[in-house]
């Protein structure tokens, strides 16, 4: 048999296109190349060739779904930063504390998002911003946890989970 005999007798048996087959034997029935081949009683090369085709393959769909993630967050640092002058003055600039503290690395974490959303997806420099944009997300979150008098607990409890010394 030819593929498009293939694909006409699948469509006709399941009543909905080629793709959407696919996508329930893989997708949301998790079979292999071998299953669904079988499944669907057709050479393996056709199901990898389809699976190929319709971007199903297991890490044509990891790509799919990180390039997804990745355009939704850069969309929400656009959205962030959309009225955001990176040019405007220090409130605490003099000011040695942790509030002139959590002020510059309030701006850092803008400056790394900008960086980000005007990268190149397949700048190597992406992974570096996102290190960074982490590091400064976590040490907002530190800071947060100070100025609530949680941080020495949080320490406690890390401590504890990690066996106590």
């Amino acid at each position: 048999m030819k593929e498009s005999e293939y694909k006409e007798l699948l469509e006709k048996k399941y009543g909905k296109a080629l793709k959407d087959i696919m996508h329930e034997l893989i997708v949301d029935r998790y079979m292999d190349q071998w299953v669904g081949a079988e499944e669907l009683g057709i050479p393996t090369k056709l199901f990898v060739k389809w699976r190929t085709r319709f971007r199903l393959g297991p890490m044509q769909r990891i790509a799919d779904h990180a390039e997804k993630r990745r355009a939704e967050t850069i969309e929400k640092y656009e959205s962030e930063l959309q009225f955001t002058e990176f040019n405007r003055g220090f409130i605490f600039k003099d000011e040695y504390s942790l509030r002139g503290f959590r002020e510059v690395v309030e701006r850092m974490l803008e400056l790394a998002k900008g960086k980000r959303a005007s990268l190149d997806i397949d700048s190597f420099s992406d992974m570096a911003v996102l290190i960074q944009i982490g590091t400064l997300e976590n040490t907002i979150n530190l800071l947060d946890h100070y100025e609530k008098k949680e941080l020495h607990e949080q320490y406690e409890l890390e401590l504890k989970d990690f066996g106590g010394f």
